[in-house]
């Protein structure tokens, strides 16, 4: 694992100073003048990115943190000290953001995502990950408001990440976390008794399901998206297994216990898990499959640990559902980019985003009047996707589109603009056409 955004100490062993490459020298400039990727029609139609804008990655990142911002800055610590965990892309970086430039809150983050390698003789290696860069972005404006801002790059499974979140946390946070934000969202996981990875299946749950999404435009040859079809095969019982070690909510309740353990949980304490039910057009692959019985888990995991927060430390544990939107991970999952191409278009301005819908989430949950659960007590941020005026078009909708019609093009470059954004294309105010350092670029400063 890798701290960034603070000097390594000897008492530290754990949490080695990150590796300096990009002080090497021999790193040229290059240029990403256009976002790359394919449509893998034999894995469903998924979108496979072939790179990633790092300047672009970053500008999109202070944008958000300038989005965010209140016009009367709030106090530096006056949100308390939080811990994201899965902090670097989705709802976890606009969470982060949300409490540190809009709630004066100090954060750490845990995340894994791959480092630079200037070494490497390819160009995308060289500069890292979206992840990284986000990150890299992101605290440097959180520190400019004066906050302290901070990331622990590793597994979140690996117990030595646990030990040194509490290390980091008594030495420069004052030993005291007033909320973690889970948002961990991986395919897979490691299983520290075997060092093995655990994967993750978004499969149905005993019968196949059909979905509809879209194969992909050519525009060299002027043939629009058609409309296609798959059949997802049942998850097997390891698969579903492997579902609920890696998404569920085990992870959740050994960071609880260990971080108790450690006396590092101040009073009042919040725990908010970040999690998606679906909607009825795609509960035969979310809620109705593998990933729905982890997801259930978590739930049921996050409010027995609310009953044991409130008696250790009057705190709580709330499950937060969130709506559908548009992450890196968007363009791999089936059928995931025609539902949201739709949705983004029927919803027009009610559409939230990650950054939209956790500022929501905050400021109407979190202040004075407090959260509001529903029946289930789970904070239902899906609501205004979830409306029937909204499913009701969206059936409507669905059943109009039939296997080999031309994908609509306004949908398509709409909700490919959104996802190459999350890439750091199409980010307004960026020269594409001009170089850059790497080794600049990827200075944590």
């Amino acid at each position: 694992m890798v701290l960034t955004g603070v000097v390594a100490r000897a008492s530290h062993p754990p949490v080695p100073h990150p590796p300096r490459l990009w002080y090497q020298p021999a790193v040229m400039s290059t240029a990403f003048p256009t976002f790359q990727y394919r449509f893998m029609a034999a894995m469903g139609h998924v979108i496979f990115p072939a790179n990633f804008h790092p300047v672009g990655t970053q500008a999109a990142t202070r944008q958000m943190l300038e989005r965010v911002a209140p016009a009367s800055a709030p106090s530096p610590g006056a949100g308390g000290n939080w811990l994201v965990v899965g902090g670097s892309g989705g709802f976890g970086s606009a969470a982060r953001v949300v409490l540190g430039a809009r709630r004066g809150a100090n954060t750490l983050n845990v995340s894994l995502d791959a480092l630079p390698n200037l070494e490497s003789n390819n160009k995308v290696r060289q500069v890292g990950s979206p992840g990284f860069h986000r990150n890299l972005a992101l605290e440097r404006g959180l520190r400019e408001r004066g906050l302290l801002a901070r990331t622990i790059q590793g597994d979140a499974f690996d117990p030595s990440v646990r030990q040194a979140v509490i290390a980091e946390l008594r030495e420069s946070f004052a030993g005291k976390l007033d909320g973690i934000v889970w948002s961990l969202a991986a395919p897979r996981a490691l299983d520290p008794r075997t060092g093995k990875a655990v994967s993750s299946a978004l499969k149905p749950l005993g019968q196949p399901v059909t979905i509809k999404t879209f194969a992909g435009r050519d525009d060299k040859k002027g043939e629009p998206a058609r409309v296609v079809e798959m059949t997802i095969p049942p998850g097997s019982p390891e698969e579903a297994i492997g579902t609920i070690y890696v998404m569920g909510g085990g992870i959740v309740e050994r960071w609880i216990s260990e971080l108790l353990a450690a006396g590092v949980l101040a009073d009042g304490f919040t725990l908010l898990t970040i999690s998606y039910r679906g909607n009825p057009l795609n509960e035969g692959v979310y809620r109705k499959g593998l990933i729905g019985l982890a997801k259930a888990d978590l739930e049921y995991t996050t409010r027995a640990l609310d009953a044991q927060l409130a008696e250790r430390l009057s705190g709580r544990a709330i499950a937060v559902e969130g709506p559908a939107v548009v992450t890196e991970a968007s363009g791999g999952i089936p059928g995931v980019p025609f539902y949201l191409a739709h949705v983004m278009d029927v919803m027009g301005d009610r559409f939230e985003d990650p950054t939209a819908s956790m500022t929501r989430m905050f400021d109407d949950h979190f202040g004075p009047s407090g959260p509001s659960p529903d029946d289930e007590g789970l904070l239902r941020m899906d609501d205004r996707e979830l409306t029937e005026e909204v499913q009701e078009q969206m059936r409507n909708r669905f059943l109009a589109a039939s296997v080999g019609d031309a994908f609509p093009d306004a949908l398509y470059d709409s909700f490919m603009t959104a996802y190459a954004q999350t890439r750091g294309f199409s980010v307004p105010g960026i020269d594409y056409a001009a170089e850059f350092e790497p080794a600049q670029l990827c200075d944590p400063g």
